[in-house]
């Protein structure tokens, strides 16, 4: 044996002997950081060891083609103790990030002991390789039982990270048509349910699901979501800033505790202030868009990101014409017009418009290039008209259409009549009458229209469904006149001002008009009798516990908002910090912790201190 070789061997076996080891006595291992840090390289690691170990594997039963080339056997040797010093490496690498939490323990046990095996086997069939008078049929039996265990111990590795589904190309919420469904957002829909548990699933469920469940948070199942993880409850309802979901969120991308980690999709600034808003107003499951106003942010926010993807997604349909040309979709791509396939090496397209001030109607005329093969188009809250009418009936092929929000009136209803493969179209909050409606009826392959909000009523909105009962006229929410909806909680006009002088003033405010706001600041409930009514910002001169309420003839009142009220203390003659703060969240430095503010929650990097 060269002395290459021998090197390697020794500190392969070495390996072997240290991985079995940790392995057996994982539950007692302590490492030091920087070791137990060494295990986020596994997930890095092991795709190329393990890809070529396979291939290796797969060779040694054929290897008679291969006896005729000079050093073949030598070389290939080599090659397989390499293969196998990575694949123990890699091994290894993988017990020191089961050290940490979060991960199902009956798939963590299967994927780590097939893993130690398939290692330990690798080095087991290189010295079989090397070994003379040793019966071929040990060599092949060994290297299928590596083949095997290696299969088998990467679908665990991969359930374990990615979830129980994450081989299936479908979903478990297809219908028989083969569409995933998804209930489109109408009035009565819970804000939780059309926004928010779609924005946790999409950022969050990878690390936080029944088989990962890291810090012990399970986000899949709202039970155990509600439950918390190791670091409490993921949010404090009606206070978001003390909120832990908010607070990982706003960590620096270079912090270990932040939210998702580097290198996963983060959520951006619309998606965090939904969060920030949605807790603020109470983290309520089950509050649906006809209880807030119609002004209210929190509703405007939440309708705007439920609906930033069409409501029915088409998946596992085929379809017979060409592909778009690669240049036309690269030159029409871009941050206001994205264009994407429907479904994995499918030529048919989804086209969705963003940011109405960007909008152009010239935008929508250069999709004329591949009017062919878009079967999705989303104009939702685009200043569109019934000019653009024209240019979607060029779309043949088109089978869900989103108009939503924009300035159509129905005028031109007619021209969609070549739509043969239209069966949804969306045209709540747009000037559509009853009339204009009664032309779509003629679309033989119609089968849902979403009209919440326009122009029809109830009473029309009847007679079209008795008249066409094979379409679906989704209205909406309805209210009843002679029903009471309850009111939204009162906000501080300055949400991050809780300090006072002496003598300040503190406002609220509530966004509905017409709303009588009452108040207590001894600590008592409010009631909607005998309360004070607020008329103007209170005075405040010492601690105090204010407690409102909002009522307003023919609504529930609403809620109590609390709101702990600091008077200023003693001012200290001198401070000084022991350690500096981090570069980017200096705030105004020691002045930050004695003069009375509250760091603004919206920008951390305005008035905060940051320590590392």
């Amino acid at each position: 044996m060269r002395s290459f070789e021998r090197i390697i061997s020794n500190i392969v076996f070495s390996l072997c002997v240290l991985l079995l080891t940790a392995a057996v006595f994982r539950p007692q291992l302590e490492l030091p950081g920087w070791l137990q840090a060494s295990g986020r390289m596994h997930p890095v690691l092991l795709h190329f060891p393990s890809a070529l170990l396979l291939l290796m594997l797969l060779a040694i039963p054929f290897r008679a083609r291969w006896t005729n080339i000079p050093e073949f056997r030598t070389l290939f040797g080599k090659g397989l103790l390499l293969t196998s010093l990575a694949t123990v490496l890699t091994a290894l690498s993988g017990v020191f990030l089961s050290l940490a939490d979060g991960y199902d323990a009956d798939l963590l046990t299967r994927h780590l002991w097939l893993g130690t095996f398939t290692a330990i086997l690798s080095y087991v069939i290189w010295q079989l390789w090397t070994s003379d008078g040793l019966a071929p049929s040990w060599l092949n039996l060994t290297s299928v039982a590596g083949i095997l265990s290696l299969v088998v111990g990467s679908h665990f590795g991969g359930t374990l990270t990615h979830g129980s589904d994450f081989l299936s190309f479908s979903s478990n919420e297809e219908d028989e048509s083969g569409q995933v469904r998804r209930p489109p957002v109408t009035d009565s829909t819970a804000i939780y349910l059309a926004a928010v548990q779609p924005l946790l699933q999409a950022k969050c469920y990878a690390c936080h699901n029944e088989n990962k469940a890291k810090g012990g948070l399970v986000m899949s199942d709202i039970r155990k979501m509600l439950e918390g993880g190791k670091s409490g409850a993921m949010w404090v309802a009606g206070d978001p800033d003390n909120s832990l979901i908010i607070e990982r969120l706003l960590l620096d991308m270079q912090d270990r505790k932040h939210m998702p980690p580097k290198g996963r999709p983060q959520l951006t600034a619309d998606e965090i202030e939904l969060l920030h808003r949605w807790i603020a107003a109470g983290a309520d499951l089950k509050k649906p868009f006809n209880a807030l106003a119609d002004t209210d942010s929190l509703r405007t926010l939440a309708y705007g990101l439920a609906n930033s993807a069409p409501a029915v997604q088409t998946s596992g349909k085929t379809y017979d014409f060409e592909p778009a040309k690669s240049e036309d979709l690269k030159a029409l791509n871009g941050p206001f017009r994205v264009i994407y396939p429907v479904d994995y090496k499918s030529p048919a397209l989804s086209v969705a418009f963003f940011v109405a001030a960007e909008y152009k109607p010239a935008m929508l005329e250069e999709c004329r290039k591949i009017s062919e093969q878009i079967v999705s188009l989303k104009l939702t809250s685009m200043p569109a008209g019934d000019d653009a009418l024209d240019v979607i009936a060029g779309f043949r092929h088109l089978e869900l259409l989103d108009l939503n929000g924009t300035r159509l009136s129905g005028k031109g209803f007619e021209k969609l009549a070549e739509l043969k493969q239209l069966e949804q179209i969306s045209l709540s909050n747009t000037q559509v009458s009853a009339t204009q409606l009664e032309k779509l009826a003629s679309l033989s392959s119609l089968r849902k229209v979403y009209i919440w909000r326009t122009k029809a009523t109830e009473e029309e909105v009847m007679a079209l469904r008795k008249k066409h009962p094979a379409i679906l006229w989704e209205s909406g929410y309805q209210p009843d006149a002679s029903e009471e909806l309850t009111l939204t909680t009162p906000l501080a006009k300055d949400r991050d001002k809780m300090v006072f002088s002496k003598g300040e003033l503190f406002e609220i405010r509530h966004p509905m008009a017409g709303v009588t706001l009452r108040y207590t600041t001894d600590g008592t409930e409010p009631d909607s009798l005998n309360s004070p009514v607020y008329k103007g910002p209170i005075t405040i001169n010492e601690h105090t516990q204010l407690k409102v309420i909002a009522v307003m003839q023919g609504w529930k009142k609403s809620s109590v908002a609390n709101f702990s009220l600091f008077s200023r203390g003693i001012a200290p003659s001198t401070s000084y910090l022991l350690n500096q703060p981090e570069n980017r969240y200096k705030a105004l430095g020691v002045v930050s912790l004695a003069d009375g503010l509250k760091g603004e929650s919206r920008n951390v990097l305005l008035n905060w201190l940051g320590f590392r």
